[in-house]
């Protein structure tokens, strides 16, 4: 039922506001910006094309029967992986595909991973709980406060999905 692939990036500006609408139906009751949704889809889209043109910048594709329910934004530079942004459209979350996708993706990144670090809105306290629950710890905020710093060990991950 569900597939997961990698995005492709020569192509991406195609796909963009497809994820920008799911992150936005989640975004707007967490952490609403003020901003109409053309606004912040111009913020974003300033901030995700010139993203993607780095080379260890990755977004997989989650679908349900080629329906775009989700995706996961990493990157990975040498031993780290920078988990950045996950989305999951409303009604398939709680339904397993989070773990189905976790196991799935440990056996695409490089088994020299080490440390796990990602941030979470503040006010994203499910964000959050999914963090720990990944075994990834509370470490700090961003300069301007508004996220939590988090950090783990990549072995943890692989241990509980593998």
């Amino acid at each position: 039922m569900y597939q997961f692939i990698y995005a492709d990036k020569q192509n991406i500006e195609e796909i963009l506001p497809y994820l920008f609408d799911i992150l936005y139906s989640n975004m707007s009751i967490i952490a609403p910006t003020g901003n109409t949704y053309e606004n912040d889809l111009k913020e974003w889209l300033s901030n995700i094309i010139p993203a993607m043109q780095k080379e260890p910048r990755q977004i997989v594709l989650m679908l349900a029967d080629s329906e775009l329910i989700g995706y996961f934004q990493y990157y990975i530079c040498s031993d780290l992986l920078m988990m950045e942004e996950i989305q999951i459209k409303k009604g398939y979350q709680g339904t397993g595909l989070f773990h189905l996708f976790y196991s799935w993706l440990i056996e695409k990144l490089p088994k020299s991973l080490k440390q796990v670090v990602a941030y979470s809105n503040k006010n994203n306290c499910k964000s959050q709980g999914v963090l720990e629950h990944l075994g990834l710890r509370k470490s700090g905020e961003n300069r301007n406060g508004n996220f939590f710093y988090y950090k783990g060990d990549y072995a943890v991950l692989l241990e509980k999905y593998s």
